[in-house]
C-alpha cells in the first residue's frame, strides 16, 4: 500500500506543471529610460539583461556597467569606491513605466521611453552619433514638456535667443 500511495505522490508531483523559464519572474528594467538626474541634467539609461549605461548630454555615453536585481534592490558595479558588485540602489515601482532609483546621494524617477525610432538600446553611438544627438535633444524638449518644466514659448524663445528664462534659472 505504501508503495502504491508513494508511487502517486510522485505521479502526481511530476504532474504538476512548473514554471518554465519564460514565466519567471522578467526584468522589468529591460529597455530604455529617460530622467532628470540631482542636478537637472536630462539623462537616458539602457538595461539589457546584465549590463546598462546611460548617456548624458553634457558627459557623453557612460562604460557599461553590470547589474542584477535582488527582490527590490539594483546590485551594481557604478561605484568604482567599492571592488565587485554592490547594492546600488532601492528599486520603487510606481507602474510598468515609471520606476524610482533611490541612492545613498540621489533618487531619480526614470520613466520608460516607448515610442521612439533611436535610443540607446537600439543604436549604434559610433556610427549613428548626429542623429542620435538630434533624437535625444527632441525627447529631452518632449520630456521638459510633458513635466510642465518649460512652456512651448519658452522653449521657442531660447532657440532664437540662447537665453535661459530667469524663472528656469532660480529654479
Amino acid at each position: 500500500m505504501k508503495k502504491y500511495l508513494f508511487a502517486l505522490l510522485v505521479i502526481l508531483i511530476g504532474c504538476n506543471p512548473q514554471p518554465s523559464a519564460n514565466e519567471k519572474e522578467k526584468n522589468k528594467l529591460l529597455g530604455d529610460w529617460q530622467f532628470l538626474d540631482i542636478r537637472g541634467n536630462y539623462v537616458e539609461a539602457f538595461f539589457d539583461d546584465s549590463t546598462y549605461f546611460i548617456y548624458n548630454q553634457k558627459m557623453g555615453h557612460s562604460p557599461k556597467f553590470n547589474y542584477f536585481i535582488i527582490n527590490d534592490s539594483l546590485y551594481s558595479n557604478v561605484d568604482k569606491r567599492k571592488p565587485g558588485i554592490n547594492k546600488t540602489a532601492q528599486i520603487i515601482w510606481l507602474n510598468e513605466n515609471k520606476v524610482i532609483m533611490r541612492t545613498e546621494f540621489s533618487r531619480d524617477t526614470m520613466d520608460r521611453i516607448t515610442e521612439a525610432a533611436i535610443t540607446l538600446g537600439n543604436t549604434d553611438l559610433k556610427r549613428d552619433s548626429a542623429i542620435f544627438r538630434e533624437a535625444i535633444s527632441n525627447r529631452h524638449e518632449d520630456y521638459l514638456l510633458a513635466k510642465r518644466i518649460l512652456t512651448p514659448e519658452e522653449i521657442k524663445e531660447f532657440k532664437e535667443t540662447k537665453i535661459i528664462p530667469e524663472d528656469v534659472l532660480r529654479k
